[in-house]
């Protein structure tokens, strides 16, 4: 998962095909693992990664139609720290600290019997908690149109507007979110993060699920006199216990691995962010283990 896409999601701030209150905390370790530059070859050093982080999710306004379809207003609340316990790794391949804070007020609203419309506007902050100044700070914007293809499906489509070249610029954001329910089910979801998942119901509290996600975070920094984003990139795939705590609360826990962990700095030009690489430096495989809470009604 390239940040183009990243940013360009970031549209969806939150699962907001639900306007639901939700509250999360979660905290995932990434075990030590050599780093490896873009042509694959160690260099020397290696770290590790940690990181905590939460969200939330508050309707202000809801109101149902006849046909049971909601219009809403809701602010989202997200927010990560990342760190990372580097050796032998010179800055210039990867940072120690990163934070990611994102604000949201979403509106959504029934425009038929299948299509509905989505729209945000916000900001966020993006750091590696060396400084902070106006240059870390990313606006974004844009709207999106979600068709309910079937009760398992929704596909939707639209434009997101950020300044992350450092002024405004547009891009096509994608929404995909595919579930199938019962004993077993099957999720393919592109939001903020691209998660597939297939589970199996064990009893009322316990589930066993089989999960892939690719998520990042990443930096606005000064770095060879001009300002940059460093991007860190992760994909990992694992199996998750989950425990329903009553009808609200939810528990889980994913253990397996992360294939790989991307490293690397991007000019805020335009060039930059068409071009790409065949690989980018990364960490390489290494044992991954996350705990997570969260709360609904």
């Amino acid at each position: 998962m390239r940040y183009k896409w990243l940013f360009s999601a970031i549209l969806v701030l939150a699962s907001l095909q639900t306007v639901s209150a939700q509250i999360y905390i979660k905290t995932d370790y990434f075990r030590t693992s050599d780093f490896r530059d873009a042509d694959k070859t160690k260099i020397g050093g290696k770290g590790d990664f940690k990181i905590v982080e939460g969200g939330l999710q508050i309707p202000v306004f809801i109101t149902m139609n006849e046909l049971n379809q909601p219009t809403a207003w809701a602010v989202a609340l997200q927010g990560a720290y990342g760190e990372m316990n580097n050796k032998g790794l010179s800055p210039n391949f990867a940072l120690n600290r990163l934070f990611n804070a994102q604000l949201a007020l979403i509106h959504t609203r029934p425009l038929s019997e299948k299509w509905s419309v989505m729209a945000m506007v916000g900001g966020g902050i993006y750091s590696d908690m060396s400084h902070f100044s106006g240059k870390c700070i990313l606006g974004q914007g844009g709207v999106l149109f979600i068709r309910r293809m079937n009760a398992n499906l929704d596909l939707g489509g639209g434009a997101a507007i950020n300044n992350m070249l450092g002024y405004p610029m547009a891009f096509f954001s994608l929404y995909l979110d595919w579930h199938q329910n019962g004993k077993y089910d099957f999720n393919l979801s592109m939001t903020t993060k691209f998660e597939i998942s297939g589970g199996m119901r064990l009893n009322e509290k316990w589930k066993l699920r089989v999960i892939g996600e690719a998520n990042g975070m990443s930096a606005v920094v000064d770095k060879d006199g001009e300002s940059q984003i460093y991007v860190h990139n992760w994909g990992t795939i694992g199996f998750r216990p989950e425990l329903n705590l009553g009808k609200m609360w939810k528990a889980y826990m994913t253990a397996g691995v992360s294939v790989k962990r991307e490293s690397y700095y991007q000019k805020r030009t335009l060039k930059a962010f068409y071009s790409s690489i065949e690989d980018y430096p990364h960490f390489g495989v290494a044992p991954y283990i996350s705990f997570g809470l969260g709360f609904g009604f």
